[in-house]
């Protein structure tokens, strides 16, 4: 059962990307960016399902959200195994896998009502819900990119990839993510921008060993990559990159703030660590992995054995579950 402990509001690797580890450095072969629109397999007939229907199948999905600081923590409580992939930036849908990283898989779209849409895709890796949650972008198990209408299910193959990352859908449409050379092998990668009208590909840094990016509020992006000396967060805008932080050897699951102010990140069996910019040095937040940091910058999320808690920014705990949960409006912190 949930316990919800209340306190002081005070405050991709693939959304690092997860699936990447310190790699040695290959320069990106800018052809893999050349992509066009995909050619995977139509996924199978949409199946809608109500709450009442949900319910008698033993499918039902409920979403629990919770005010958290300025944002929204949303549990969720699926039946089985499901793993959650992402969050609407207004708490009240959640897509979810029945397998993550196979070549086939389900889908699950879930309401705040309980209604769910579940459709079969060839594989999931990520996906992200635009910010009107009308559709949500999904990476599916070979790395092509797909469009999925929220209210109807329909999918429609937006580029062939390969792409890794939790998929993060710009205030214009488009998607941030990462160009790899291969979804097994991803020994190269690259921060890109994909037109979903036309699956037009467009690196947006030059850093050839990128984990994520995040976008900020100033319409610049955080781009967190790998160099020799470890691993570095830069503020890439219009061609020009400048060094926002140095985590050093060892950071892992890094997560920028949209304010470009608050950087969070794991440093394997040490647990987790908080920089605040500018000029401030990195103190430990505690036991935790895979932080994701609010779209307010207020407040983070960390998983805890297995379960997740959200701490305010001095490492207090403001609530904790045992469910699977997500940040409403979080960029590019699932799965």
């Amino acid at each position: 059962m949930s316990t919800f402990l209340g306190a002081a509001a005070r405050h991709h690797t693939a959304a690092d990307v997860r699936h990447i580890g310190p790699l040695a450095a290959i320069p990106l072969i800018l052809a893999l960016l050349a992509v066009g629109v995909a050619s995977a397999d139509r996924p199978s007939a949409v199946l809608r399902l109500s709450a009442e229907d949900a319910a008698h199948s033993g499918s039902l999905v409920r979403l629990l959200p919770h005010a958290v600081g300025g944002t929204t923590l949303l549990e969720v409580q699926p039946s089985g195994a499901a793993s959650l992939l992402a969050v609407s930036a207004d708490g009240r849908q959640a897509a979810l896998a029945d397998r993550v990283g196979d070549l086939s898989g389900s889908l699950t779209i879930a309401r705040g009502d309980g209604s769910q849409l579940r459709l079969q895709l060839p594989g999931l890796l990520a996906a992200g819900f635009a910010a009107d949650g009308t559709w949500l972008a999904v990476i599916d198990g070979r790395g092509a990119l797909w469009q999925v209408d929220a209210a109807t299910g329909d999918a429609r193959p937006v580029a062939d990839g390969p792409f890794l990352g939790s998929p993060i859908v710009a205030a214009d449409g488009s998607l941030m993510l990462l160009s790899v050379s291969s979804v097994e092998a991803p020994i190269r990668s690259q921060l890109v921008r994909v037109a979903p009208s036309t699956g037009k590909v467009t690196p947006l840094s030059t850093d050839e060993l990128a984990y994520a990016g995040f976008p900020l509020v100033d319409g610049s992006v955080a781009v967190v990559a790998h160099e020799p000396g470890g691993t570095v967060v830069r503020r890439a805008a219009q061609g020009a990159s400048v060094l926002l932080a140095d985590l050093g050897p060892g950071a892992i699951s890094v997560s920028v703030a949209p304010n470009g102010r608050e950087i969070a990140y794991e440093v394997a069996g040490r647990g987790i660590f908080l920089l605040d910019l500018p000029g401030a040095t990195a103190r430990s937040l505690g036991a935790g992995t895979k932080p994701c940091l609010a779209a307010d910058g207020s407040s983070l999320l960390v998983s805890r054995g297995t379960g997740t808690a959200a701490l305010a920014l001095d490492g207090s705990v403001i609530a904790v579950t045992d469910r699977q949960a997500g940040l409403a409006g979080a960029a590019g912190c699932l799965p």
